[in-house]
């Protein structure tokens, strides 16, 4: 039986992802088109190169909250009627903002591809708003912050340590925003926002599924690819600086245990530039958490009983690095600096080499079947586009990323954890629990 899950596993990993297209136009405008018609499904994305990072000082959570705007009004269109006209010929649709970009999606009948399409236009090229839609909307996303930070103590816990553990790095400030500045935005805010950074020069436009490049490209000269050149304001992209020392700190706020999380700057991947470092650091993260026989689960989980769950994680795809970061919800009885001693233990294993072949061809061997098996979802294969293309790695970079993981080797792995992965770098924030009436 494993003989031949091995084997078709192996047929799967030699199968190729399908081919997309490229087309671009003289505003600045980008389209990627991956036909797949084993099913009259699409999905479109519209990708804008503008989020957290890209906000002035005192307005975060204003990329976020242009988001929230864009389903509310539009050359034709009154709040609210986008998403109702989506769903009227059976198609979903929705949106996430992040630190490095903004995205759109609609997944639907692939025969309703072109309407779709010119909804999408009417919003990026006249975005407009009732004040009271605004004001309602604010009130939405002031809700959204205390479901999802004010009330979520483990949520809390992050955006400390974000904050605590860089300097300069935008990723520092929540996407949603910080409370205070969520309330002081205006829809002059937002609109100015709009008009510097929604410019063709900005947008990545995605299509997968059952729909042809020629016709799509079609469709797009005769809608995004007729706005008018704009130049889109320079991106916030700081090199963060060199920590000086290790850092502490303690969140107290109602939860039902304790938490310790660490927060490391480390480098994004700057291909042809430290291709090797980040794939190692990728590969070593994954050795850490990636699935029950990960080495913290095994070590601090399992055989220490220290912890209720572990995990780590790490994001190549990003600008100007990332924030490595490893979480344990501890055990009753179990000490911060019992966990982080635990903790600390495995990753020096990494540091000295102490991996076997098996381990890490493991590794490996999973993240290639990650690739191939989301060529199942015509969801992940557009994300996958859209955000590499966004990002300026290119949307082909997945497969060379790919590539350099299967170069990877033991000393590769040890060398970046001595560099990047060691507690002198490293921010640490507790989470003790506190009875409601104390906060």
């Amino acid at each position: 039986m494993k003989r031949w899950l091995a084997g078709v596993l192996l047929v799967a990993l030699a199968t190729k992802a399908a081919a997309f297209e490229r087309f671009t136009w003289p505003n600045g405008l980008t389209l990627l088109v991956e036909e797949d018609a084993s099913a009259p499904v699409a999905v479109l994305e519209i990708w804008v190169r503008a989020g957290g990072r890209d906000e002035p000082p005192g307005k975060t959570g204003l990329a976020h909250m242009l988001e929230h705007m864009m389903f509310e009004g539009g050359k034709g269109l009154a709040p609210g009627e986008f998403a109702r006209r989506i769903e009227a010929f059976g198609g979903r649709d929705n949106a996430f903002t992040s630190h490095d970009y903004t995205a759109y999606f609609e997944i639907l009948p692939s025969d309703h591809l072109a309407e779709a399409l010119r909804l999408e236009f009417a919003r990026f090229s006249a975005l407009s708003f009732p004040r009271k839609v605004f004001a309602r909307e604010n009130k939405v996303v002031l809700e959204e912050r205390r479901m999802r930070l004010e009330d979520d103590p483990n949520n809390r816990l992050f955006e400390e340590l974000s904050a605590a553990a860089l300097k300069l790095h935008p990723y520092r400030n929540p996407v949603i925003g910080w409370m205070q500045d969520i309330r002081r935005l205006t829809p002059e805010d937002v609109l100015a926002f709009y008009r510097a950074h929604y410019v063709p020069e900005n947008l990545v436009i995605v299509a997968v599924g059952d729909v042809q490049p020629e016709k799509v490209k079609q469709l797009v000269d005769q809608t995004f690819g007729r706005l008018p050149a704009r130049k889109a304001p320079a991106r916030f992209v700081p090199t963060e600086p060199e920590p000086l020392g290790p850092k502490r700190i303690t969140v107290r706020l109602p939860a039902k245990g304790r938490v310790v999380a660490v927060g490391i700057p480390v480098p994004s991947w700057r291909p042809g530039k430290n291709d090797r470092e980040a794939a190692a650091l990728a590969i070593a993260t994954d050795l850490l958490a990636s699935g029950r026989s990960a080495w913290l689960a095994r070590a601090l989980v399992d055989e220490k009983a220290l912890a209720f769950s572990v995990d780590a994680g790490y994001d190549p795809f990003s600008l100007g690095g990332d924030l490595w970061y490893a979480y344990g919800m501890l055990t009753p009885g179990t000490t911060p600096k019992a966990w982080l001693q635990a903790f600390w233990a495995e990753v020096q294993r990494l540091a000295k080499g102490e991996i076997t072949n098996e381990e890490l061809a493991r590794v490996k061997l999973a993240a290639r079947a990650d690739e191939v098996f989301a060529q199942d979802s015509l969801y992940v294969r557009a994300m996958r586009l859209g955000r590499l293309e966004t990002l300026g790695f290119g949307a082909e970079a997945a497969d060379r990323w790919l590539g350099l993981l299967a170069k990877v080797q033991k000393d590769d792995v040890a060398r970046a954890v001595r560099r990047w992965l060691v507690p002198d770098r490293a921010t640490v924030a507790v989470l003790e629990p506190v009875k409601e009436k104390a906060r």
